[in-house]
């Protein structure tokens, strides 16, 4: 197979390093959470008692990490409608005022501090210490889920099979000034998005170009606009893959139609492929993720954004699960429930997401231009998508593990809470009648009742 090219416009995570990436991979490695391995709320044989006891510890676990989720949402919302605020009121071309990234700034610090400040026990639950944290060279670890193993000290191998692109619309003659002047609209759009720009007569190609890229960026169009090498006229889009697609034509010359005044739309992008560990994985955009049903590299997801790869188009990603391993059920190994918790530190959010401003991740957001208050809003609303979805999904667990408490607890107060009545209470027992009381209460109005962990 031919060297591919990019696109043009364990339990040990301390294996030794080679090529152009030692710098950058050294540099994630100091970052990373501590490696704690597994927390584990398990008890061998477990009577109904042990059973809510596990079953309360991870409620109160989830219901911390639900408190954050919301610190975050607001962050999130008040930097959104900082940037959406400027964006309307005032002229895209004017350089915004430094209060604005100093606003931005503020709030994705606050990220930061809640992140390093969700703690269980002494335990960090969103800052990777409670999830799988790992480092890559020649691609970027992005996450892991609860079924992602550790990987040898010598990393997971990331074969890259083919590279991804970006969807494009290209001209059909080579662009001369004489076909500018000629030239009435160009019309482009994406989703509810268009713009119709119209050349100037007298400007050159060098005018042109940064003019039309201006005025696609002032139009909210995440596009850019380049030459071939046959110079003739490109629009791109800048996230990579297959589900972006936009249209456009041009009004009376083949610049970008290929019949003038033809709308068309713009010719399909690919999404990368590979595999990891020589397990299957499925590409998004230029984001690699093991299938669920991997055994090793389940949900492990990995960016690759151009750097070297090895013999054989390959590269490295060392991995550690920190997960979140309990019992829930009577009897040994009865369901072992996993959850891996991802870290919320802005230096690990958004790190697949493509950007004008060349972004890494949330940490890297600013608000000193027009094009990097679009690329930040656009990160901002990616990572607030995520903290929805974690939002749900943490509260279905939270819900679901309170249902099973509640039904251990009924069933188990037919046999245990005479024995109660009769004088044979212990403070476990009385606790747990309490906690009977208060889950049939709140039962009825839906309310969180485990506020609290069994000492």
């Amino acid at each position: 197979m031919e060297s591919l090219k990019p696109d043009i416009a364990g339990s040990s995570l301390a294996a030794p390093l080679r090529g152009t990436a030692l710098e950058l991979a050294s540099a994630e490695l100091e970052r990373l959470p501590k490696v704690g391995g597994w927390l584990r709320f398990e008890s061998g044989w477990l009577d109904p008692e042990q059973a809510l006891r596990n079953l309360e510890t991870v409620v109160s676990l989830l219901q911390t990490v639900g408190d954050s989720l919301e610190g975050f949402r607001r962050a999130t919302s008040e930097a959104l409608m900082a940037l959406n605020a400027h964006w309307i009121q005032h002229d895209r071309g004017a350089v915004p005022t430094p209060e604005l990234t100093r606003y931005l700034r503020t709030r994705v610090n606050r990220i930061a501090e809640i992140a390093r400040g969700c703690k269980f026990h002494g335990r960090g639950l969103l800052d990777g210490q409670s999830g799988v944290v790992g480092y890559g060279n020649g691609v970027r670890f992005v996450r892991g889920g609860p079924n992602t193993m550790s990987s040898p000290p010598e990393g997971f191998e990331v074969r890259i099979l083919a590279l991804a692109s970006r969807a494009s619309l290209t001209g059909s003659v080579p662009l001369h000034e004489d076909w500018l002047r000629a030239e009435e609209e160009i019309f482009v759009a994406e989703g509810d998005r268009f713009i119709r720009y119209v050349p100037a007569p007298f400007h050159s190609i060098g005018e042109f170009l940064p003019r039309f890229q201006e005025a696609m960026l002032a139009a909210g169009l995440d596009l850019e606009v380049g030459l071939t090498r046959q110079r003739r006229l490109i629009v791109r889009h800048n996230q990579y893959g297959s589900h972006f697609k936009f249209k456009g034509a041009s009004a009376r010359t083949p610049l970008l139609s290929s019949r003038p005044g033809k709308i068309e739309w713009s010719r399909k992008g690919k999404d990368i492929q590979g595999t990891m560990d020589g397990e299957p994985a499925f590409g998004v955009g230029r984001m690699l993720i093991g299938y669920l049903d991997n055994t090793r590299t389940s949900e492990l997801a990995v960016v690759w954004r151009g750097e070297p790869l090895g013999d054989g188009n390959s590269a490295r990603c060392h991995v550690h699960q920190n997960g979140i391993l309990f019992q829930d059920g009577m009897g040994t190994g009865q369901n072992r429930i996993r959850i891996s918790l991802p870290s919320f530190h802005p230096e690990w959010l958004a790190r697949w997401l493509e950007t004008h401003s060349r972004y890494g991740s949330l940490a890297d957001v600013r608000a000193g231009t027009a094009e990097e208050i679009m690329d930040s809003v656009q990160l901002l609303f990616s990572v607030s998508c995520e903290v929805d979805e974690w939002t749900n999904r943490v509260r279905a667990w939270s819900e679901r593990y309170q249902n099973r408490a509640l039904a251990y607890l009924r069933a188990e107060s037919g046999r245990s809470l005479p024995a109660i009545a009769a004088g044979t209470r212990s403070p476990r027992s009385e606790h747990m009648a309490r906690t009977l009381r208060e889950i049939i209460q709140a039962a009825g109005r839906a309310a969180p009742v485990f506020k609290q962990s069994f000492t």
